[in-house]
């Protein structure tokens, strides 16, 4: 508490300042937010969180308030954007003429109805017979348009919202199906509950549902399964790939462990279903563009497959406007995780790491990896609840060094979730590469916070020295909770906020001193 009320204080003193910019970010919403999470953390020494259990269909009902909630509350008051109101567009012609022909939607200017526009399309090669052709995957539209049909775009977005619920309790289901007790499950269906899981459960994407496909289809497949569940998740299988391209080696990933898993009808019934979907996929492409591949879409290769896959890397966790630690902190104990994920059977975790694998594989080599106009983590969202399944190996590894921080992550990123959701009209979540960060700018003191954030999606303002910087200090923080599982006098550190408030400070001083 002392050395949060010292730094609040010297946060607005020009001569502290002058010396030591960083302080200036503390002199602004960020101080405030330290003061009451010094606060909190003092009350818990002598309140002691509860431990809880909640029921499983309370944490659904706790999932569907909060995403459905948040959507509504949002999407209230902001228009779509991005790809939103091409993929709306797709969902209103197949409901209202059953097809995708979106000519004459455009001319009629159906986008009115969410947003004022004007829309440019976004076409992608020319069908067979030289007319043009949506460039989106067709799978999102096909699920959203009967609730289009229901209750235009809201509908749309509390479908997305039950998903999102769904996606959540099943990573709960799962954490316990691995042997993690009450309090790693709760974890877990915390950090996949939260962002930015939470900004796509309004925001009409195919991510929630491809993440929900893929562990769906991989809880049907767990040792024992029946025919019928072999065949759901086979139909679970086949609709990735019309979700998005890039989920194709993910659906490879759940035929492997078909393969692996399955014996007798179940294993015939996976792959009766899988060949039916592999064939009404590759048939979509040969009725649309004449030729039997997903490639016809770009008439070729991809020309966004760009290789930089370090930067990539470091972008999808770091960049301040795209990436995933900074909008959402409780990954790190994803991160501390990974390396605790041994402790569950291999035989029943390998498909979770190699569908991660598969997810996180292409978009590494995607030149437009932080996903276009959209909210923070948009293409590792397939992807996060395998990560959250490993913040509860950590935590099932013990309670101390980074666990101590548990909720405090957790409570850090939902803070910053809310203030973000609570502003639609100053676009906190909508993000381009080319545009300055809007949330950390709304955050800034004297000196603006997002300075000490890297930007690496941004072609004029790369930055990877201070990537480095933060990918250091995360990687310090990982060796030192390694250190604290073992020897008490290191997990010592993790016991007060001043480490962590010292930490970020020292890191921000190192920008300012030798990076300017």
């Amino acid at each position: 508490m002392a050395v949060a009320a010292a730094l609040f204080a010297a946060s607005r003193w020009p001569a502290a300042v002058a010396v030591l910019p960083v302080l200036g970010t503390l002199d602004g919403p960020l101080g405030w937010v330290l003061l009451a999470a010094a606060v909190c953390a003092a009350a818990s020494r002598f309140v002691p969180l509860p431990r809880v259990a909640p029921k499983p269909v309370v944490l659904f009902l706790a999932g569907v308030a909060a995403s459905v909630g948040a959507g509504l509350h949002y999407t209230g008051r902001l228009q779509a954007s991005g790809d939103e109101p091409h993929y709306l567009l797709m969902a209103q012609s197949l409901w209202r003429e059953g097809d995708l022909d979106l000519e004459d939607n455009l001319a009629r200017e159906d986008w009115r109805e969410y947003t004022p526009g004007p829309l440019r399309p976004h076409y992608g090669a020319p069908r067979a017979d030289g007319r043009p052709f949506p460039g989106h995957s067709p799978g999102l539209p096909v699920l959203l348009a009967p609730f289009y049909a229901a209750g235009g775009r809201a509908a749309c977005v509390a479908l997305l919202g039950l998903l999102a619920a769904a996606l959540a309790s099943l990573v709960h289901a799962w954490a316990r199906e691995l042997g993690a007790g009450d309090d790693a499950a709760l974890l877990a269906w915390a950090v996949a509950a939260g962002p930015p899981v939470l900004f796509y459960s309004f925001h009409v994407y195919g991510e929630v549902p491809s993440a929900l496909a893929v562990m769906g289809a991989l809880w049907l497949l767990r040792p024992g399964a029946s025919a019928v569940a072999a065949a759901g998740a086979a139909a679970l299988a086949g609709l990735l790939p019309f979700l998005h391209h890039k989920m194709m080696p993910v659906a490879a990933v759940l035929g492997l462990a078909a393969l692996v898993r399955l014996r007798g009808r179940a294993l015939a019934a996976f792959l009766a279903v899988a060949a039916a979907a592999a064939a009404g996929f590759l048939g979509y492409y040969q009725l649309i563009y004449g030729r039997p591949t997903p490639m016809a879409i770009y008439e070729g290769f991809s020309d966004h497959v760009a290789a930089a896959p370090l930067r990539t890397l470091a972008g999808l966790f770091l960049d301040r406007t795209f990436g995933l630690l900074p909008h959402a902190p409780a990954y790190l104990l994803a991160l501390a995780g990974v390396l605790a994920w041994a402790r569950w059977p291999w035989r029943a975790t390998w498909p979770l790491a190699a569908a991660a694998a598969a997810t996180l594989g292409p978009v590494l080599a995607w030149r437009m990896w932080w996903g276009g106009q959209c909210p923070p983590g948009r293409f590792l969202i397939p992807l996060l609840p395998v990560l959250a399944l490993a913040a509860a190996a950590r935590a099932e590894a013990g309670a101390h060094g980074l666990m101590r921080w548990r909720w405090g992550l957790v409570g850090a990123g939902a803070a910053l979730a809310l203030w973000a959701i609570a502003r639609p009209p100053d676009l906190l979540l909508l993000n381009r590469a080319g545009r300055p960060d809007r949330l950390w700018a709304s955050l800034a003191g004297a000196t603006p916070a997002d300075r000490y954030l890297p930007s690496l999606a941004n072609p004029e303002v790369v930055e990877p020295g201070v990537a480095m910087v933060w990918a250091a200090l995360v990687v310090l923080l990982l060796v030192l909770d390694r250190l604290a599982l073992r020897r008490p006098a290191w997990d010592a550190a993790f016991r007060t906020l001043a480490f962590p408030v010292l930490l970020a400070l020292a890191a921000g001083g190192l920008i300012d001193l030798v990076l300017g």
